[in-house]
């Protein structure tokens, strides 16, 4: 699936979460882990940016996918919505870095 499809994706798992497996869960946390993390390697190589650490969205989620069964389905969500802006901002930031370089 492609990035421009993934928010979608992402809102519609948001209002559907209590439908989800704890593996699907797992795995949409985990697929949007990745595609953070490689908006981040993107933009880290046009611009010096520094590796946020453990105050990382990306840390979070990788938490919340290998311990899924620990968090409510409320958390979930919460996490997924704060990653969408993420995403949606990644996505703006990279394409003025890409403008700008």
């Amino acid at each position: 699936m492609t990035k421009a499809l993934f928010i979608p994706e992402l809102i519609r798992a948001v209002n559907e979460i209590s439908r989800l497996t704890p593996t699907e869960t797992a795995r949409l946390l985990q697929r949007t882990a990745a595609t953070i993390r490689d908006y981040q390697k993107q933009i880290a190589c046009l611009s010096a940016a520094n590796d946020p650490g453990e105050s990382d969205i990306v840390f979070e989620l990788t938490i919340i996918a290998t311990s899924i069964d620990l968090f409510r389905p409320e958390k979930v969500s919460a996490i997924l919505l704060e990653a969408v802006e993420v995403i949606k901002a990644s996505k703006i930031l990279l394409e003025e870095k890409k403008k700008t370089s």
